[in-house]
């Protein structure tokens, strides 16, 4: 079986509000950048490769000029805006020693992969990976999935998707690709269980 992953908040945490705490940020321009600057078609776009940072700066603190320090500082330090989960690198491992191929599949802007993905310790377990930004192309495009066959030659047909979102899930699907919802960690050994896919004993 090839199984693959999404990244953000499977593999990952996608700390956003939490990384805006720790730079000191009010809770009320947290939840404003959080809902007029992190969940929005803009950085969609950025997960597509077609806007940078600097556009995300010039943007919003022109619609926000009242949190131009804080839009300043957030991009100034994205190293925190993502930790690794503690079980990505077993899982990811795990599933390589069981005799699994394993792929990467993720939507994630240019400028912070190229800082965040050199560090994250269950890549190197990896058989390949896709980023949305460098492809200008992202998920639930049923390019972003085909990638998968003309990179690596991988059949479609044989693949396990995991990922967050129910509409990436239903974009992997509609391609013969088999899907799991995650919605946890140990939902989903659970769920791998189901389907005769455990991990070793170390």
């Amino acid at each position: 079986m090839t199984i693959v992953f999404d990244v953000g908040d499977v593999l990952i945490n996608f700390r956003f509000r939490d990384h805006m705490r720790d730079l000191g940020f009010s809770e009320q321009a947290v939840e404003e950048l959080s809902e007029r600057m992190v969940l929005t078609e803009f950085w969609h776009e950025m997960d597509l490769g077609i806007r940078m940072e600097k556009d995300a700066i010039e943007k919003f603190t022109a619609e926000m000029p009242e949190y131009e320090q804080e839009i300043r500082t957030f991009w100034a330090n994205t190293d925190g805006l993502v930790a690794e989960y503690p079980y990505a690198e077993p899982l990811v491992k795990g599933l390589k020693d069981a005799g699994h191929s394993v792929y990467v599949l993720s939507n994630y802007p240019v400028e912070t992969a190229k800082r965040h993905w050199p560090t994250f310790r269950f890549l190197p377990h990896a058989d390949g990976y896709i980023i949305s930004g460098f492809e200008k192309v992202a998920k639930p495009d049923p390019r972003m999935y085909r990638l998968l066959e003309s990179r690596f030659g991988v059949n479609l047909g044989e693949c396990l998707f995991i990922d967050d979102r129910q509409v990436n899930i239903d974009g992997a699907e509609a391609l013969g690709m088999q899907g799991i919802l995650f919605t946890g960690y140990q939902e989903l050994i659970r769920e791998l269980g189901s389907r005769g896919i455990t991990l070793p004993e170390y």
